[in-house]
């Protein structure tokens, strides 16, 4: 099993790199998982997917300048991460 002892152990012991990873990892599965599905009915899952991650981005820039923060401040904020800046 590794280093730890139990995935507890495991779990406690992530850094937010490694957290990401596994979160990307787990979304990219769950995606090459609906798409096969979709395949087998004749469906084309990506058809449109560069136009749709331009469309996210134009909205997360969107939303950082409304807001004045950047964009990394907005994606840590969904993951419930607040940057405190000190003067």
């Amino acid at each position: 099993m590794g280093h730890w002892k139990n995935f507890e152990s495991l779990e406690e012991s992530l850094s937010l790199n490694e957290l990401y990873q596994v979160l990307e990892s787990m979304r990219e599965k769950d995606h090459s998982d609906k798409k096969f599905m979709a395949a087998l009915k004749g469906i084309d899952l990506d058809e449109n997917k560069e136009q749709d991650e331009a469309f996210e981005e134009v909205k997360r820039r969107a939303q950082a300048k409304l807001t004045g923060r950047s964009e990394q401040e907005l994606q840590l904020g969904e993951l419930g991460i607040e940057i405190i800046e000190e003067e």
